[in-house]
């Protein structure tokens, strides 16, 4: 099956004017995509990460047909972009930006007016309004003009929204960003379970949380000004530029041929009578160091590996980078 998202070699530069740009005819360009090229399958959760002005929210614009790159090839759900209204037909865009909504009306009245945009009128409007409300719990604030409602409570009607031309493909940008924890909780289970889960949704899933992107996605592509550095599972990304596993050992002494090891560091979490310390070793090391240890008679209570967190792998590769920078023309 081919994937549902496709993007070849995908570049767009943005063009700034103002008075001083057309005074000494020098305009300032930012290429905000460089050759993006990724894919993702049918029914799986796409992390996009990277710092601000890497690229993602572009990204996004184009993936819903609201930009159009100047180079390279997009296919959505078998649709290139020239196709653009068929896409529209098979995505749904969820933002943060509240001023997409009338704040005098209700959730309702809201959510009518936009099936009436999507060309759905009659008592399908009525039918499809009152899914959409069910299916994101809903309907108890249906009738609240939307100023009322908590951020929340913007965000699942939000999806509701998107959710009215029973889309394919949801494009979530920054969902959880203005959520309190436990509201943030609840987008990310419904996400997971409802969307991906239940109605078969393909989710691009657009954040700077990185514990987030670890726990609701399948892959993730971390792109940076402008390129896609990696693409991958969580865990390849985790381990794509650890050179040494990090080991935790508790000893009933701290011998010197472990304060030898790379990166040592004592713990203060051992039990009486116990030391445990922390250090980088490369996992085919660790049985000539249990052998050796054992042989200078040091009893060895534990020996865990540590794995590297999301966050760390992706500062590190971040850090990598060269600085971002625009040129002018």
């Amino acid at each position: 099956m081919p994937p549902v998202i496709e993007l070849q070699n995908i570049s767009k530069t943005f063009i700034e004017r103002n008075w001083q740009t057309l005074l000494f005819r020098k305009p300032r360009c930012t290429k905000a995509l460089d050759g993006v090229s990724l894919t993702v399958e049918k029914g799986e959760v796409m992390g996009l990460l990277g710092p601000n002005g890497a690229g993602k929210t572009t990204l996004i614009k184009i993936l819903s047909t609201l930009v159009t790159p100047d180079e390279g090839m997009v296919r959505i759900a078998g649709h290139k972009l020239k196709h653009c209204l068929k896409i529209r037909k098979k995505i749904g865009l969820v933002s943060t930006n509240d001023r997409t909504f009338y704040w005098r009306l209700t959730g309702r009245e809201n959510l009518d007016f936009f099936a009436t945009l999507y060309n759905i009128h009659g008592l399908a409007k009525k039918t499809k309004i009152n899914q959409v409300l069910e299916l994101t719990k809903m309907q108890d604030k249906a009738d609240f003009r939307f100023m009322a409602y908590s951020a929340g409570q913007k965000q699942r009607l939000s999806i509701a929204r998107a959710m009215l031309s029973e889309p394919e493909i949801l494009l979530l940008d920054e969902a959880t960003s203005s959520l309190d924890p436990i509201a943030a909780r609840r987008i990310l289970d419904f996400t997971r379970k409802t969307l991906v889960q239940r109605e078969k949704k393909t989710v691009i899933w657009c954040t700077h949380d990185l514990n987030e992107a670890d726990e609701i996605c399948d892959r993730l592509t971390i792109m940076y000004q402008g390129r896609v550095l990696h693409s991958g599972s969580c865990q390849l990304i985790k381990t794509l530029h650890q050179q040494k596993q990090i080991y935790s050992l508790t000893v009933d002494t701290m011998h010197t041929v472990l304060q030898e090891q790379a990166d040592f560091h004592l713990l203060n979490e051992g039990k009486p009578g116990l030391q445990s310390c922390r250090i980088s070793i490369n996992q085919e090391d660790i049985p000539n160091l249990i052998h050796t240890l054992s042989t200078e008679g040091i009893k060895i209570f534990e020996c865990s590996h540590i794995e590297q967190t999301l966050e760390a792998a992706f500062s590190e590769l971040i850090t990598r980078q060269p600085p971002v920078h625009s040129y002018g023309n």
